[in-house]
């Protein structure tokens, strides 16, 4: 595995206070358009800033309560949902005849280990532009209370990912977790304990990415790359289309790698186990090798795994009282620190595998589909290198559409909540699954 990167103990972490700031967030919306145009990224809003235009200006009437579900595939959501938001959104609401009284005001909850690994500017921007930060790993209660908190009081939209993390694939969704739709409930039952007429809207936000052309021959390029990098021989088979010899590629590429990894667990898969069951079979291994070693039931989904082992890491790593340790303990608590970064790093490698799967270049092949899995190889042989995969030549420059699905009642579910709360949130979690994913195809 890779080194650990962690070879102390550290203080134990801090809570982030929510620290909105209208100046930040007035600096980040002028900024937004201009990084987008270098980037080449197009916005297309679709019925988005229409759909929401008419939310907002409903929810500052004090006529509603939001809660926005977004995709998110991939860590560029947070740019496009702030120039949506705090750009689009206000642009088009006087075309509506309905100009908002007041600029949106967001809270949105991310994931406390961002700071971490993203920078501390990062966690000081997050702060200012209303993020609640959360441990995704155990139940958070202050986070969860200031959120639902947020939601009852109304001011504030609560804009949640369902996903909890990225999958980098806008074809294919990750399962959602049942937080959204457990704040939904908490907050409509509040509202209506408190008989306030408002009702809450739970709006599933479709996020899509695209590449505006099709650059064949930087893909062959870059597929030329990997192949010399991981001494494959090329293929030189004639093909009857320009997909067949890239996917049949790109999946050599996924199994010389899957391969590699196996070599390094110890893993004997069957002869003739197809690529997609080697790599479940690989996460599964990770995941009991981490949990064993901190202990830890296996159980609950993926996801829920890998948040209780990353929180498992960073009880070992972030500890209280660490100037109190005399030398010896002190010494034993790095130790103990760089072996939970082991085993977190294990854990990234079998959470990024979450999204590469022989499936997904084979269901539906496309440009963007292959385009999309040799990026992910690509982060996957960087990551384990320890070194930045030289993503060249350009794949060109891309496209997001946004689009906005039906509003999903949730007083009309508060009932069936009240007698069975874990079915009412498990049928909700899959309506809002369901409608996110009938987002996903372009229109």
């Amino acid at each position: 595995m890779p080194r650990a990167s962690t070879l102390i103990a550290r203080p134990a972490l801090r809570r982030l206070p929510t620290r909105p700031s209208r100046l930040v967030q007035g600096l980040i919306r002028r900024v937004l358009p201009r990084l987008f145009r270098l980037q080449g990224l197009e916005l297309r809003s679709g019925n988005a800033a229409q759909g929401l235009a008419e939310a907002f200006a409903a929810q500052q009437a004090g006529e509603s309560t939001l809660l926005i579900a977004f995709r998110h595939p991939s860590t560029r959501d947070p740019l496009v949902l702030a120039d949506l938001f705090w750009n689009r959104i206000p642009a088009e609401a006087p075309a509506l005849l309905q100009p908002l009284p007041r600029p949106v005001e967001l809270r949105f909850l991310y994931d406390r280990g961002i700071p971490i690994w993203a920078g501390p500017v990062i966690g000081w921007l997050l702060q200012r532009c209303g993020g609640i930060a959360i441990h995704r790993g155990r139940l958070d209660r202050p986070a969860l209370a200031q959120a639902r908190a947020a939601l009852v009081q109304g001011r504030h939209a609560l804009v949640v990912a369902p996903e909890g993390a990225t999958n980098n694939l806008s074809g294919e969704m990750a399962p959602l977790e049942p937080g959204v739709a457990q704040l939904a409930f908490w907050a409509a039952d509040d509202l209506a304990k408190t008989n306030d007429s408002r009702e809450l809207q739970l709006l599933p936000l479709g996020i899509r990415y695209s590449w505006r052309q099709q650059r064949w021959d930087a893909l062959d390029q870059r597929l030329n790359d990997l192949e010399t990098h991981l001494g494959i021989e090329p293929l030189e088979e004639p093909a009857e289309d320009p997909i067949s010899p890239r996917r049949d590629r790109l999946l050599r590429i996924g199994a010389h790698l899957m391969t590699a990894l196996e070599q390094l667990e110890r893993l004997n898969p069957p002869e003739g186990q197809s690529l997609t069951e080697r790599i479940e079979a690989y996460r599964l291994h990770g995941l009991a090798t981490a949990e064993a070693h901190f202990q830890l039931k296996a159980g609950g989904t993926l996801q829920e795994r890998c948040r209780r082992i990353e929180q498992a890491a960073w009880d070992r790593i972030y500890r209280e009282g660490l100037d109190q340790l005399p030398p010896l303990e002190r010494g034993l608590a790095d130790w103990e620190a760089q072996e939970a970064d082991l085993q977190l790093s294990r854990m990234r490698l079998v959470e990024h595998f979450t999204s590469v799967s022989g499936h997904y270049v084979s269901d539906a092949p496309d440009f963007d589909r292959l385009a999309e899995m040799l990026l992910l190889v690509e982060e996957a042989i960087g990551w384990i290198e320890s070194k930045p995969w030289p993503a060249r030549p350009s794949l060109g420059p891309q496209r997001v559409e946004l689009s906005l699905g039906d509003p999903l009642p949730v007083h009309t579910r508060l009932q069936d909540y009240r007698h069975n709360r874990r079915r009412a949130v498990q049928h909700l979690t899959q309506a809002l699954e369901d409608e996110l994913s009938s987002l996903i195809s372009p229109a």
